[in-house]
């Protein structure tokens, strides 16, 4: 892992030295370990919309009722009631189940995402109620651990590049997608930098 900081390093060097400069403050980031695909989803659909202290504790709470290797049975077997009174909203327990039956027995069907395209596993988790293009990208960032991801319409992600380049928030999703083109291959990694940034204002 650190030769692939170092790697990050050289390439902002010669392409991005305000970035660099960013970097050299933070410190290397590691993504942290993962989940099973199916339990970050769920993850994911229960922190949507939430402040990250609100989300935890509504997790905490599914985690509790289902224990912390829960599966997708164990979800489909819960009552909406129940789900509802953890903290879920009335869509989100519809999302939450909508990921537990696109998992299948054992998580069968999310068993090809570590051999598919970026592409392919966004619209795999895409066609599920309650994914959207934002949610499968931090998927890809944070569970499959991919290297050259970056989120458009990320609002973090947009704040920060307008805190460092002075670029205007208005700008559409086309803008922040060419404009982070510059930091490929580690597009995932200039993420987390960028966040990371705005942690620290």
């Amino acid at each position: 892992m650190k030769q692939y900081h170092q790697d990050f390093l050289s390439h902002l060097n010669k392409v991005d030295p305000k970035l660099l400069n960013v970097v050299m403050s933070n410190g290397e980031i590691l993504l942290p370990d993962t989940d099973t695909p199916f339990r970050h989803l769920v993850r994911i659909i229960a922190g949507q919309q939430l402040s990250v202290k609100a989300a935890a504790t509504i997790y905490g709470r599914l985690e509790h009722r289902l224990g912390s290797r829960y599966k997708p049975e164990d979800v489909l077997n819960c009552a909406d009631e129940e789900l509802r009174s953890m903290g879920l909203s009335r869509s989100k327990t519809v999302y939450v189940k909508s990921v537990a039956e696109a998992a299948g027995p054992n998580c069968d069907n999310f068993a090809m995402f570590h051999e598919q395209s970026d592409e392919e596993v966004i619209k795999v988790l895409t066609d599920i109620k309650g994914i959207g293009v934002w949610s499968a990208q931090m998927f890809l960032m944070f569970q499959l651990q991919r290297p050259d991801v970056f989120a458009p319409g990320d609002l973090g992600l947009k704040k920060a590049m307008s805190v460092l380049y002075g670029y205007s928030m208005e700008e559409p999703e086309k803008f922040w997608a060419e404009r982070a083109k510059v930091w490929s291959p580690f597009r995932t990694l200039a993420s987390l930098h960028l966040w990371k940034m705005l942690d620290n204002k």
